[in-house]
C-alpha cells in the first residue's frame, strides 16, 4: 500500500455505551457537508442478514450478548459496505463503534489502512446510566450494559491509547449531561 493510499477518509468515534456516539453523530452529519455516520453494530447486523455471508453464523452468536465480534467479520462488512458506495472525494465517514479492540485496530491498518483521526467521547458514569435507562433497548440490560462497559475498559481504553500513536489526530469529547444542554 502506498503512503498515498493509507490515510482512509474515515474517522473513528469511540467511547463507552451510552456516551452519546450517535447523537454526536447526528449532530455531525446534519451540520458538516459530505460526512456520513456508520455504525459497526449495524453493518454487522445487515451482514448477518445477507444472504451467503460466510460471517453470518458468528455474528448471530455473538452480537445479541455483546460479545465482540471477530477483526476479520468486522473489516469484511465494513469493505462489503465501502465498495457499494458511489466514489465521492469529499465524503469522509464516522465510523461509530470500531475498532473495539487492538486487534481491530491493528487489521484495520493491516486491511485498509490508517483512519484520519479518532473522536474519544467520554462522560460520566451517572450520565451513561441514566442514558442506559432511557434507551430501554434489549442490550441496556443491566448486566449486558456492565459487561459492554467493562469490555470499553479492558479493550478499547488501550486500543485509544495506540490510536494515538498511529493516527494522525485524536479529538477528546466530554459528552455533557442533559442539564448543561448536550443529550
Amino acid at each position: 500500500m502506498s503512503e498515498e493510499q493509507q490515510l482512509q477518509p474515515i474517522i473513528f468515534l469511540l467511547g463507552p455505551p451510552n456516551a452519546g456516539k450517535s447523537y454526536l453523530c447526528k449532530r455531525a452529519t446534519a451540520e458538516i457537508h459530505g460526512v456520513q455516520h456508520i455504525v459497526m453494530s449495524d453493518l454487522l447486523r445487515w451482514e448477518k442478514k445477507r444472504p451467503l455471508s460466510p460471517w453470518a453464523q458468528e455474528i448471530k452468536s455473538k452480537l445479541p450478548s455483546g460479545t465482540l465480534v471477530s477483526s476479520d467479520a468486522c473489516i469484511f462488512a465494513l469493505k462489503f459496505f465501502l465498495s457499494g458506495l458511489p466514489d465521492d472525494p469529499s465524503r469522509k465517514i464516522i465510523l461509530d463503534g470500531f475498532p473495539r479492540n487492538l486487534d481491530q485496530a491493528c487489521e484495520f491498518e493491516k486491511q485498509m489502512g490508517k483512519a484520519m483521526a479518532t473522536i474519544e467521547l467520554t462522560c460520566t458514569l451517572e450520565t451513561m446510566e441514566r442514558r442506559r435507562k432511557e434507551r430501554g433497548r434489549a442490550d441496556d440490560e443491566p448486566a449486558i450494559a456492565e459487561a459492554r462497559y467493562q469490555g470499553f475498559l479492558d479493550d478499547t481504553v488501550p486500543t485509544i491509547e495506540h490510536l494515538a500513536d498511529v493516527v494522525p489526530k485524536v479529538i477528546r469529547v466530554f459528552s455533557f449531561s442533559l442539564s448543561q444542554g448536550f443529550r
